[in-house]
């Protein structure tokens, strides 16, 4: 970790980085411009790998383009809003299942970003609540092992 706390991503970071977050395997595009690729690096929002799988200094992971840029757990959580972030960490019970007060719009954006999913009264993984418009919702969102470790990571202090 860097020893000061990261700068908030630009709009234009925060574009690759939900990007990064609905890609299975957490890859940023490869189109990105080499500024808001050092400023993602160096806050440690993002990764490079050498051919090992060893993590690169920025120095070496910006002269290194033939390999792919993955988001770092920071990274998603740099995304999220004030209520993704409130309800991820402090609006979850202890079975994993978001709060009901949790509002929809909250939600899916979380299950968007892969932090959160829905699941039926069996615990399979289901793509949406199942509403119908007439039912309401049958399956309930809870948090994922990627959401845990979001919500575990430590509050970053405001920067000075």
């Amino acid at each position: 970790m860097t020893t000061t706390s990261p700068e908030p991503p630009t709009p234009r970071a925060v574009q690759h980085l939900k990007a990064a977050c609905a890609d299975p395997n957490g890859r940023l595009p490869d189109k990105i411009s080499k500024k808001i690729l050092h400023a993602l690096l160096t806050d440690e929002y993002a990764y490079r790998t050498d051919r090992d799988g060893y993590r690169l200094s920025v120095k070496d992971a910006l002269a290194e383009t033939t390999r792919p840029v993955f988001i770092t757990v920071e990274g998603r959580r740099a995304v999220l809003s004030t209520p993704q972030l409130y309800a991820l960490t402090r609006r979850v019970e202890p079975s994993g299942r978001l709060a009901p007060n949790v509002t929809w719009q909250t939600t899916s954006s979380l299950v968007d970003l892969g932090l959160a999913e829905y699941r039926d009264a069996n615990g399979t993984p289901k793509p949406t609540d199942g509403d119908t418009g007439v039912s309401g919702a049958v399956h309930y969102p809870f948090r994922t092992p990627l959401g845990q470790q979001v919500a575990e990571l430590p509050e970053q202090q405001p920067a000075r």
